[in-house]
């Protein structure tokens, strides 16, 4: 299982992109991820629940989000700073002179950023959007390590 998951990280990410070069899906994603990220800064994690796709709230019920995400973030504290953005897609990528082709339902791309949090813990987030049939980028997936 751990060879799968440390293998599938590999992969997700080889093909890194900064944040100079975007397509335009990969911006709206990228908003997406960091308007998710505002209420869980903030501790309203209902609210951060709702906002996240269906696949999400068909995963894991509003409560044990609310309490899971409380106990991890209690340990690392306020964030002081987020930044180093890198972004790969997941699933079929656009060809590179196609970046402004329309994406399918169910396009997802994960977001990896660098964060500083209070004492200086340091820490990286993956944060996944995918985008839902209703053509809105909404979370997946957050992990925090």
């Amino acid at each position: 299982m751990m060879k799968y998951l440390v293998a599938s990280l590999f992969l997700a990410f080889a093909g890194l992109t900064c944040a100079q070069t975007m397509m335009p899906a990969q911006r709206e994603a990228l908003n997406a991820a960091e308007r998710w990220l505002v209420p869980v800064d903030t501790q309203r994690y209902a609210d951060a629940w709702t906002m996240a796709s269906e696949s999400f709230k068909a995963k894991v019920a509003r409560d044990s989000f609310r309490d899971g995400i409380a106990a991890i973030r209690k340990d690392y504290g306020k964030v002081e700073k987020r930044s180093g953005e890198k972004m790969a897609f997941r699933g079929d990528m656009p060809a590179p002179d196609q970046g402004n082709a329309p994406m399918k339902a169910g396009t997802e791309v994960a977001v990896l950023f660098d964060t500083v949090f209070a004492g200086r813990k340091q820490a990286q987030e993956e944060v996944t959007v995918v985008l839902e049939k209703d053509g809105v980028w909404r979370v997946a997936g957050y992990y925090i390590k």
